[in-house]
C-alpha cells in the first residue's frame, strides 16, 4: 500500500466529459438561482470571504443533465475504485460505494476563491433524517479552463490547474484540506459531487 497522500489525488482526463457536454451543463444552469457558496460550521452556514457561487441547474434540465453527468461520475469513480484501489494497488477491502450526491456547481467569478478546508460534508450524513453514508471520495471536474488563476492546492503543495474537462479525485477526510485560488481573469465553472 502506497504511503504518500499524493499517490491518492488522481486526474481523470477530458474523455469523460466532451466539449459539447460540458457547454451543454453550463448552458443548463439556472441563473437565477446562484447563491453564495457557505461553509458548514457546527450548526451553522457561513461564509469564508470572497466565495463563489453556487449553481442550480435549471428544473427542465435535471433530469437529462444530471443523468448524463451521473453516469459519467459513475466510469471515473469505478476507474478509481475498481481498476486502481482494487486491482492495481491491490486494496481489496476497497471496492463498493453506497452512491453519490447529486451535482454541486460553482462559478468562480474575478477575485473569487475557495479558502483551505477539507471535505467533512454534514449534509452527506443525514438525508430527510436518515444516515446515508460518511464521504469518501471527492470529486471535481472541470467544465471550463478559458480563465487565469484558479489553481487547487492540495494539502498545502500540490497544485493542480483542471483543463476543461478533467476531474480530479481525491479521498475526503481531514487529510485532504484543499483550496482554489484566486481567479484573476475570467470564469471557472466546475462541478463537485462526493461519493459515500
Amino acid at each position: 500500500m502506497k504511503t504518500n497522500l499524493k499517490d491518492y489525488i488522481k486526474i481523470f482526463s477530458s474523455k469523460f466529459f466532451s466539449k459539447k457536454q460540458r457547454q451543454l451543463i453550463i448552458n443548463s444552469l439556472d441563473d437565477s438561482k446562484k447563491s453564495p457558496h457557505t461553509f458548514y460550521f457546527r450548526g451553522t452556514h457561513t461564509s469564508m470571504g470572497k466565495d463563489p457561487q453556487v449553481c442550480l441547474l435549471q428544473d427542465e434540465k435535471k433530469e437529462s443533465v444530471g443523468n448524463l453527468i451521473k453516469d459519467q461520475w459513475y466510469k471515473i469513480i469505478s476507474a478509481y475504485i475498481i481498476d486502481w484501489a482494487s486491482q492495481k494497488e491491490k486494496m481489496q477491502w476497497f471496492t463498493e460505494w453506497n452512491g453519490y450526491s447529486f451535482p454541486k456547481f460553482i462559478e468562480y467569478n474575478k477575485n473569487t476563491l475557495m479558502k483551505m478546508h477539507c471535505d467533512h460534508i454534514f449534509s452527506l450524513f443525514v438525508d430527510e433524517g436518515k444516515p446515508r453514508g460518511v464521504p469518501i471520495l471527492s470529486i471535481i471536474t472541470a467544465l471550463n479552463d478559458n480563465y487565469s488563476g484558479g489553481e487547487i492546492v492540495m494539502c498545502k503543495k500540490y497544485k493542480y490547474k483542471l483543463k476543461a474537462g478533467e476531474t480530479l479525485v481525491f479521498p475526503s477526510n481531514f487529510l485532504y484540506p484543499h483550496e482554489v485560488k484566486k481567479i484573476t481573469k475570467g470564469t471557472r465553472h466546475s462541478m463537485i459531487s462526493w461519493v459515500f
